[in-house]
């Protein structure tokens, strides 16, 4: 290749990885929703593939955009449902608990209420969630377009992202390309099991509750099992929270059985084998990396980078693992010390 050919390669690749970079810093404040759409579209593309061949690609992309806002408005409808229907029942809960320990040494951790915020607790605990709502999003036009981002990136992601691959790949020489497809393959598998096993952990989670919390006799067992299917959502510290307010709750009662059952019984039941055994396991299964390596990613990721650390974590441990292995084969191959003999 001509010397001068080369240079205007390289001054083209830097120009656009310039680009990039610019976008990247100006658009920082979207990274978080920017690395959920592709990591669904990342999970649905298998599906998609399989659509494009019955359908065209453009309508394959708008039915499995719509039926996943669809999936989100329902899920968030019915939970929204069952939590509103009962907002007496949890306003009665929280009282309960702050009173029962108000003159304990646990009452510098639970949140201090007025007289009028006691005589209201429904209502209070509904300013406090709009309030946690709106601290969250900041802004709501800026959330709107935050959403609506999200929508027409898994949209576009979906249909060219299996071309951007493809293009990516041809930049690159022969053997670097090899590692790059299975660095590519480890990550799309990573992600595919991240998002199928935590939304299958929920569902076992709110599955086994439903039982479990009708021996015990509480009134509204649906409930329970809802706020512990809804909290198994929430990456490591969800479900265990809110076993531990279970337990307190039902120590506030002064129902000392009932908290011991649900520490010793409903911890290791609904969230321990959960959390240890089932996600690391079947994450381990597809992405073939040792499942400790998985719960690594998952503790380092989510406390240091929030809720896109769910996604970031496990694929950077995937990919120095597989890192390590493509090394491995490369040094320990014979035909390849042969060859450099």
């Amino acid at each position: 290749m001509d010397p001068f050919q080369l240079r205007e390669d390289h001054q083209l690749l830097l120009l656009i990885c310039a680009i990039y970079i610019l976008c990247i810093v100006v658009f920082w404040a979207l990274i978080t929703v920017l690395i959920w759409a592709a990591a669904i579209a990342t999970a649905l593309l298998p599906f998609h593939k399989k659509l494009s061949r019955i359908v065209k690609p453009s309508v394959s992309v708008t039915f499995i955009t719509v039926w996943v806002l669809l999936i989100i408005l329902l899920v968030l409808s019915v939970s929204s449902s069952i939590l509103y229907g009962n907002i007496d029942r949890i306003g009665t809960m929280v009282a309960s608990l702050v009173h029962g320990f108000q003159n304990t040494g646990l009452s510098a951790f639970l949140p201090t209420f007025t007289e009028a915020q006691f005589s209201n607790m429904p209502g209070t605990l509904v300013h406090l969630l709009l309030q946690s709502l709106l601290s969250l999003t900041g802004n709501v036009m800026q959330s709107l377009i935050s959403v609506i981002i999200f929508f027409l990136s898994l949209s576009m992601l979906l249909y060219y992202g299996e071309h951007i691959g493809n293009t990516v790949m041809r930049m690159f020489s022969p053997k670097l390309s090899c590692a790059m497809e299975k660095m590519a393959e480890i990550s799309t598998n990573t992600i595919y099991a991240l998002i199928v096993v935590q939304i299958s952990a929920a569902v076992i989670s709110f599955l086994l509750a439903i039982p479990f919390f009708t021996f015990l006799g509480v009134e509204d067992p649906l409930l329970f099992a809802t706020l512990i299917g809804l909290a198994m959502l929430i990456p490591l510290i969800g479900a265990q929270i809110m076993i531990l307010f279970y337990a307190l709750y039902f120590m506030s009662l002064g129902d000392t059985g009932r908290a011991v059952i649900t520490l010793l019984a409903g911890y290791p039941l609904l969230s321990g084998w959960i959390d240890f055994y089932y996600r690391p396991v079947m994450m381990g299964k597809r992405v073939a990396i040792p499942p400790v390596m998985m719960m690594i990613g998952i503790f380092a990721g989510v406390p240091f980078l929030g809720i896109a650390g769910f996604i970031i974590g496990p694929v950077l441990i995937a990919l120095a693992v597989t890192g390590y292995k493509i090394l491995a084969e490369e040094v320990c191959d014979p035909k390849a010390r042969s060859h450099q003999n």
